[in-house]
């Protein structure tokens, strides 16, 4: 912006003559900020406060808004906020249990692997059944385990993997005890 052009401006903005608009600017190193102060504190200004836009900070076109004073726990708004974030963690889960399989092994082949979901739903619809059939697979030399993303890891399946050791040191201490029996 040339110099007349910022007196020219300085002399609308702040309501006084192009020359004082000049001198003001002279005096300030022909910063219009600093100009603009100078003049407010000489009183030369029209009023006391004068908004001023120059190149370097571009106007704002929508003036600011209070905000309003807004409770998270109260109105009619909080279930409905409630119920999304609910809503967001139960797809969430859904994806997890469709991602992520469950995976029967014996003698490191694998019999069957079906979502989790799906183990899911049959352990609720029959969980004696499903209960029974999961502990005689662990005697059987059967392995289970996850795979996916999410349940895949490594702890995850080392616990599944002790609960099949443990069945498998109860089974051989059950045939230990049976040889016992015959040879007395």
């Amino acid at each position: 912006m040339e110099r007349y052009e910022m007196a020219e401006l300085l002399s609308q903005k702040a309501g006084v003559t192009l020359e004082e608009a000049r001198t003001a600017l002279d005096e300030n190193n022909w910063d219009l900020l600093d100009a603009m102060v100078a003049l407010e504190r000489a009183h030369k200004t029209a009023g006391p406060s004068v908004h001023m836009e120059t190149e370097a900070a571009p106007a704002y076109t929508n003036p600011v808004r209070p905000v309003k004073n807004v409770s998270r726990h109260k109105g009619p708004g909080f279930f409905s906020n409630g119920f999304a974030v609910l809503w967001e963690y139960i797809k969430k889960l859904f994806r997890i249990t469709l991602d992520n399989d469950f995976v029967v092994t014996y003698h490191d082949k694998r019999l069957m692997a079906v979502p989790v979901l799906v183990m899911i739903v049959l352990f609720f619809a029959s969980f004696g059944l499903m209960l029974v059939v999961l502990i005689a697979g662990l005697f059987c030399s059967c392995r289970y385990h996850f795979e996916g993303r999410q349940l895949g890891r490594d702890t995850i399946n080392q616990a599944m993997d002790k609960a099949s050791d443990i069945a498998q040191d109860i089974k051989e201490s059950f045939r230990a005890d049976g040889q016992d029996d015959g040879q007395a």
